[in-house]
């Protein structure tokens, strides 16, 4: 990336890292190579998840996991299990058509007290209070909905509370990352626009190559964008404010092929010579945790990977975490100690302390 960007670039470097930095349109730009520290943790079994399809995983107050299953075909998205006993709890997010029930999604998580799904059936974000619906027998009754209108098709969703929302990569609009209030639709704004991004600009094909998932930091004053195609991440104010990209170790670019969809629109598509990048995330309140791939399409274990990247929040890469087995997510404690890992083969939840 700093050859083919070298008449950008200024040279630079970061704690005994060979990097590169620049201003374009407002963003700092940084490249790394290696991360400044590596470790092997040894990984412990912790329980098996009785799942057919184990694929995405979150920690709640250190003390449970709720994992959810693809390819769902019983009444609940998501189990729940006590990381102490190793025991299933309670199931979650109940599948329906009904208000407060779920069909399909992407985005998913838990803020302060709140689990949420963005539904994009529904268009909008399913939300209960866990403490509530962990006492009840998890029914509908216990979720409420909040819809965007009109429907706009986003990429990913974080939830901030009941009333506000951010969210990113609307392939057809000039908003790359947007805040959006469910009480007050003259607060909504944009926070990043495409126009003024260089590595993307206004093609669809573009945006699409380059789309990205996000992860908020706990005190809700930085997010975090990191992508799909390439590995590169974005960290910004939630304003939209003191923007920075960060790229590598590897430095790669999306590769995607642009053709029509059946009706019309340009899209990017996968094909053989397309690397997965960045593939889930979390995040803690001292640094950013990214699961990396590095495969390429229709290899075995493309949307799995057995490398996590750490940064902090100013952007700087912390130490590379090396797994024995490649996994589909983790979650990392809060107090950044622990990390547990899906393992999508064995269908087993794992831990290592970091």
């Amino acid at each position: 990336m700093c050859k083919i960007l070298n008449c950008l670039y200024l040279l630079f470097i970061l704690t005994g890292i060979s990097a590169c930095s620049a201003k374009i349109t407002g963003t700092e730009i940084s490249d790394f190579k290696t991360f400044p520290d590596a470790s092997n943790p040894a990984e412990n079994r912790l329980l098996d998840v009785g799942l057919p399809t184990p694929a995405i995983m979150t920690i709640y107050k250190d003390s449970l996991l709720l994992v959810v299953n693809n390819l769902n075909q019983n009444p609940f998205h998501a189990r729940v299990f006590d990381i102490n006993t190793g025991k299933p709890v309670k199931n979650m997010l109940p599948v329906s058509r009904q208000k407060g029930g779920i069909l399909s999604f992407m985005s998913f998580g838990i803020t302060d007290s709140l689990v949420w799904v963005f539904d994009v059936a529904k268009n909008g974000f399913i939300v209960a209070n866990i403490d509530s619906a962990l006492k009840g027998d998890g029914a509908i009754e216990y979720y409420s909905e909040y819809r965007l209108k009109p429907q706009v098709f986003y990429y990913d969703a974080i939830l901030l509370n009941r009333n506000e929302a951010i969210l990113n990569c609307n392939y057809d609009t000039d908003e790359k990352l947007v805040y959006k209030n469910f009480t007050d639709s003259t607060q909504n704004k944009q926070l990043l626009s495409y126009r003024q991004d260089s590595s993307t600009g206004s093609s669809r094909v573009i945006k699409m190559s380059y789309e990205n998932f996000m992860m908020l930091r706990p005190d809700k004053q930085k997010i975090a964008l990191a992508c799909r195609y390439a590995d590169q991440l974005e960290i910004l104010d939630i304003t939209g404010e003191n923007d920075r990209k960060v790229n590598g170790p590897e430095g790669f670019l999306p590769k995607l092929i642009p053709f029509e969809s059946s009706i019309g629109e340009k899209v990017a598509a996968p094909n053989e010579k397309t690397r997965y990048g960045f593939l889930k995330g979390h995040a803690t309140q001292k640094f950013i945790y990214l699961l990396f791939s590095g495969y390429y399409l229709n290899t075995p274990h493309q949307f799995s990977g057995n490398k996590i990247y750490v940064f902090d929040w100013d952007g700087h890469p912390v130490k590379q975490v090396n797994l024995k087995n490649d996994i589909i997510d983790f979650s990392v404690t809060s107090d950044d100690k622990i990390l547990y890992t899906l393992n999508p083969l064995t269908k087993t939840i794992g831990f290592l302390k970091l």
